[in-house]
């Protein structure tokens, strides 16, 4: 069935993989794709028209979207840097379409949050895998199984880990160095005994699978973790996963004035991940995947009762979409589905966490992860 508008900014690698998934599982009459840059969009356009075949027709291109334009649509995704989401927001509420967005910087979410505070048109920001995907499983685990610590662990890594020697960090990049610096930076809000704790970016380094290891990263906003508290959740952490040794080259980055607050350096150090080509990422040659753990426990008894939703997905074989890619925009179109839908939509200002349907949710995930060619 064919029954949503949508309208899409950004069609970048998030962007391109969303309008894809709108058009396969999100039920849309039609998608506006809207790329100020011209030379994205028709790239953007020209992958699009050769994975949808005839379907490509429900897409249209534009370099901006205007009132009507807004108005007209059941849903508006953001797809765009974390910085355009304030001004996109804004033209949210004043087309009263639904809105939501790939989030990731709390005080972009804060922003955002007083924008919406008396309206009553859906802003939802945090839709990607983490936060997005990560919090609604989190969510999940304590109201359908009674979890009251909840530990979340995740990561994008290339799939095979590239030689060292080339490339120290063991990674590479499949959405914006800004992004990434923006998460590896500022604090970090935990619930220790129910008790809203922030720590800082990078402040411990912890064992994951062999080869691997985690730290905690800016990923999710206070708002999230206080939503879970008040779902039950006394115990909750984030911690972001790479290759071994990744970490301690990071924090080595501080020793440079980097991840410190200065906008100045930051934009230097993203200047320079964006432009080495050891951490470019290459569809033709490359592939990644990506690992989240949501790991649960809950009181039975004497007995300490674990919960794990956990997803492996490899880049796509068939698409070539990134398994980051993939993922990231699954979170953001779910919503957006469940929005347009019908299913629910919250009243002005909530991460997706406080009213989507779970299990919903869930199924409708793994509709997605049946489709990926490993």
């Amino acid at each position: 069935m064919t029954r949503h508008a949508y309208v899409v900014f950004g069609a970048g690698r998030q962007g391109t993989a969303a309008v894809h998934d709108l058009v396969l599982h999100g039920e849309a009459r039609s998608v506006l794709v809207v790329e100020p840059d011209a030379a994205r969009a028709r790239g953007a356009k020209q992958r699009l028209t050769r994975l949808l075949g005839q379907r490509a027709t429900r897409l249209r291109f534009r370099a901006d979207a205007g009132p009507t334009e807004l108005a007209d649509a059941d849903a508006a995704l953001s797809c765009a840097p974390y910085s355009a989401n304030v001004e996109l927001t804004r033209r949210a509420l004043a087309a009263r379409v639904p809105f939501c967005d790939l989030g990731g910087n709390p005080a972009v979410v804060a922003r955002q949050e007083a924008l919406a505070r008396r309206c009553e048109v859906p802003v939802v920001p945090d839709c990607g895998v983490s936060p997005g995907i990560s919090n609604v499983l989190a969510v999940h685990l304590a109201r359908a199984h009674g979890c009251d610590e909840v530990r979340v662990r995740c990561g994008g890594l290339p799939l095979v880990r590239p030689d060292p020697a080339l490339n120290p960090l063991g990674y590479k990049l499949v959405f914006s160095p800004e992004g990434l610096i923006s998460e590896y930076s500022g604090a970090v809000p935990a619930l220790r005994g129910g008790r809203l704790v922030l720590e800082p970016a990078l402040s411990s380094i912890e064992r994951f699978d062999a080869g691997l290891e985690c730290a905690p990263t800016s990923n999710n906003s206070p708002q999230v973790v206080r939503f879970l508290a008040r779902a039950g959740v006394k115990d909750y952490d984030y911690r972001t996963i790479r290759y071994d040794g990744h970490w301690g080259l990071v924090q080595g980055w501080r020793t440079l004035g980097h991840l410190a607050g200065d906008e100045q350096r930051d934009r230097e150090l993203a200047l320079r991940l964006a432009s080495d080509p050891a951490l470019a990422y290459d569809p033709a040659r490359d592939r990644d995947r990506l690992i989240l753990s949501v790991r649960g426990t809950a009181r039975a008894g004497p007995l300490r009762r674990v919960h794990e939703l956990r997803l492996d997905v490899p880049a796509d074989r068939a698409t070539r979409f990134a398994a980051m890619e993939l993922t990231t925009c699954w979170g953001i179109t779910i919503v957006a589905h469940h929005m347009a839908s019908g299913r629910g939509a919250p009243r002005g200002f909530a991460t997706p966490e406080r009213f989507v349907d779970t299990s919903w949710f869930l199924a409708q995930l793994e509709e997605r992860l049946a489709t990926v060619q490993a």
